[in-house]
C-alpha cells in the first residue's frame, strides 16, 4: 500500500483519504498495527476482555439506537437516512456493526467464557440488535447477521451430530444462494431482498474492475476511486441516476483495493484474508469443546464482517472490528503448548521495569498522531465555522467572512474539498479575484478535480470568457465522457461563437448515447441551426 501511495498523484488523499471517510494509507497502517497487536497478545486466557468490551459497546450502541428510532436523539444530525445511524453515520454501517456484535454475543451464550448473568445479558442484547437492524431497514445488516449466526449454528450442529450439521450446511447454502439471487432481482426472495441500491452497486463494481484493468500495477491511486469514477462508469449510470451523480468508492473492499492500489495491494489483501480463513477452519476442525465454540463464534462474526464488506464501503467504525477479529483468529491458531509458553513469558515479562526505549517510541508516535489529528480537526472545524451566514451589506462583516475562508484555505493539512468549498464562498460573496485564484490553484494541483473544473467553466460563462469555458469543458469531457449536460453547455458555447460545425458535433454526441433522455430534446431546441 505504501508503494501505491507513493505512486498516487495526490499525496494528501493517498495518505489521509477522501474527505471525512479517511480511508488513506495512515488509516490502514493503523488497522494493520491493531491487527498485529491482536495476533500477538490475545489468547484464550485473556479473551474474556474482548467479549466484555463487545458487551459494553453493544449495550451503549443499542441504547443510542433506541433513542434514535424513538425520536429522542439528543444530537440533531443532518441525516437524510433512516434515524438509526448509531455513531457511524449511516444505517447500513450501523446495521453491519450491530450484526458483527450480535453474532459474537449470540455465540458467547453457547460457551463458558462469560458468567451466567453476562450470558443472559448477551442473548438479550443479541436479540435486541437484530430487531434494531430490521428497524434500521439495513438489509445488508440483516444478511450479515443471518449469515454469521447461520455459520455458527452450522458448526455447532456439526459438533452435536454430523448428519444434522450436513443438513444445516445444505439448507444454509440454499438460503444463501436464494438470498443472493433475490438481491439481484431473481427468484422468490426478490420482493424481500431487492433494493435499487443493489443494482447501482453493479455500476460501482464494474467501474472499479475497469480502473484495475487500465492501471494494473499500482491502481488509480489510494482512495482516488472518486477521481476516476466518471471516466470509467458505464453510460447507463448517468442516464439512470443523473449526469452529475458520482461515487467515491467501489462499495466492495476487495475491488476497491485492486482498483486504487493495483495488483500487489489487491493480492496482499486477498492472501491475508485467505490466510485467516485457512487458519480459522484448521483450528476449528482440530479443537473440541468450549474452545471450538469460542473460535467458531469469532470466525462467524468475521464472516459477517466480510459479508457486508463485499457490498459496502470500508467504514472505519466497522472495519476496525473486522481487523481485530482477524487478528484474534490468527492469534488463537497457536497450539495449546505454544499458548501456555507465551502466557508464561507474558506473565514473567510484565513484572519487569518499563522499557524506556519502547516508551519513547510509543510516546513519540502518540504525539505525532495527536499533532496530525489536531491539524485535520482544525481544518475541518474552520471549514464549518466559515459556512456561517454574514451581512453582505456590512463591510466589516464581509471582511470577517473573507478572513474565515482564507484561514480555512491556509490551514495546515486543509482538505482540498474544504479549500474548494471556501473558494466558492469567496466568489459568491464578491471576492472574485481571490476565489478564482484558489480554484485555479486547486485545478493545477489536481487536474482531475471535476468540481473545480465545473466551477471554473461556470465562472467563465458568467464572465463571458467563452474560450476559457470551452477549454475547461473539453477537459471535463475527457474525465466525464458520458456527461450530456456538459456537452450541451459546450454546444451552447460553440454556438455563441458561430462555430456551426462543433455545435452540430455536440448535438450529435448527445443524441448518440442519450437519444431518449429529456436532455436530447433540449439539445435539439438549443443547438439546432
Amino acid at each position: 500500500m505504501f508503494l501505491s501511495t507513493v505512486n498516487t498523484d495526490i499525496k494528501y488523499v493517498a495518505f489521509f483519504g477522501e474527505t471525512q471517510r479517511r480511508n488513506g494509507f495512515i488509516s490502514y497502517l493503523a488497522l494493520s498495527l491493531i491487527f498485529l497487536a491482536s495476533v500477538m497478545f490475545i489468547r484464550i486466557v485473556n479473551l474474556k476482555k474482548i467479549y466484555t468490551s463487545i458487551l459494553i459497546t453493544a449495550s451503549i450502541f443499542s441504547c443510542y439506537a433506541i433513542l434514535q428510532t424513538t425520536g429522542n436523539d439528543f444530537i440533531e444530525w443532518n441525516n437524510p437516512y433512516n434515524a438509526i445511524i448509531g455513531t457511524v453515520g449511516n444505517p447500513n454501517f450501523a446495521g453491519a456493526l450491530m450484526a458483527i456484535m450480535g453474532v459474537v454475543l449470540l455465540s458467547s451464550c453457547f460457551t463458558k467464557i462469560l458468567s451466567l448473568n453476562l450470558r443472559i445479558l448477551a442473548i438479550i442484547l443479541s436479540l435486541l440488535l437484530i430487531l434494531l437492524i430490521i428497524r434500521s431497514n439495513a438489509r445488508q445488516g440483516v444478511l450479515a447477521y443471518v449469515l454469521g449466526v447461520g455459520t455458527f449454528l452450522t458448526i455447532w450442529l456439526f459438533t452435536k451430530n454430523r448428519i444434522l450439521g450436513i443438513y444445516a450446511l445444505i439448507c444454509g447454502t440454499a438460503v444463501f444462494i436464494f438470498s443472493i439471487l433475490g438481491m439481484l432481482q431473481i427468484g422468490p426472495l426478490q420482493s424481500y431482498l431487492y433494493k435499487n441500491s443493489v443494482s447501482v452497486r453493479g455500476y460501482y463494481w464494474r467501474a472499479g474492475v475497469e480502473m484495475f484493468r487500465n492501471n494494473p500495477l499500482f491502481g488509480v491511486g489510494i482512495d482516488r476511486y472518486g477521481a476516476y469514477f466518471k471516466e470509467f462508469r458505464e453510460v447507463g449510470y448517468p442516464l439512470t441516476y443523473n449526469f452529475e451523480i458520482t461515487s467515491s468508492n467501489a462499495h466492495n473492499t476487495f475491488i476497491q483495493f485492486f482498483a486504487t492500489g493495483g495488483v500487489f495491494l489487491g493480492l496482499s489483501y486477498l492472501i491475508l484474508n485467505g490466510y485467516i480463513l485457512k487458519l480459522s477452519l484448521n483450528r476449528i476442525t482440530k479443537t473440541t469443546g468450549n474452545e471450538k465454540l469460542i473460535i467458531s463464534g469469532l470466525f462467524s462474526a468475521w464472516v459477517a464482517f466480510h459479508a457486508q464488506s463485499l457490498v459496502s464501503i470500508d467504514n472505519l467504525g466497522v472495519s476496525i472490528w473486522g481487523w481485530i477479529l482477524g487478528g484474534i483468529l490468527v492469534g488463537l491458531s497457536v497450539t495449546q503448548e505454544q499458548n501456555s509458553k507465551e502466557y508464561s513469558n507474558f506473565q514473567r515479562n510484565r513484572k519487569q521495569v518499563v522499557n524506556l526505549e519502547r516508551a519513547t517510541v510509543s510516546g513519540f508516535a502518540a504525539i505525532l498522531c495527536i499533532v496530525l489529528v489536531g491539524f485535520l480537526f482544525r481544518g475541518e472545524s474552520n471549514a464549518f465555522q466559515a459556512s456561517s451566514n454574514f451581512n453582505d451589506q456590512d463591510q466589516t462583516s464581509r471582511m470577517i467572512y473573507r478572513d474565515l475562508q482564507i484561514r480555512t484555505i491556509e490551514s495546515p493539512l486543509a482538505d482540498p474539498y474544504y479549500k474548494l468549498m471556501c473558494a466558492e464562498r469567496l466568489i459568491r460573496s464578491g471576492f472574485l479575484e481571490e476565489g478564482i485564484a484558489e480554484v485555479k490553484q486547486i485545478h493545477k494541483t489536481d487536474p482531475r478535480n471535476l468540481d473545480a473544473l465545473v466551477l471554473l467553466s461556470i465562472i467563465s460563462d458568467r464572465l463571458n470568457l467563452v474560450t476559457e469555458s470551452i477549454n475547461y469543458r473539453l477537459k471535463i469531457s475527457q474525465l466525464d465522457p458520458w456527461n450530456a449536460s456538459n456537452y450541451l453547455e459546450l454546444g451552447k458555447n460553440y454556438k455563441s461563437q458561430g462555430d456551426e460545425f462543433n455545435t452540430a458535433l455536440m448535438l450529435e454526441k448527445i443524441i448518440s448515447f442519450a437519444p431518449k433522455h429529456p436532455i436530447a430534446e433540449s439539445a435539439k431546441e438549443l443547438l439546432a441551426p
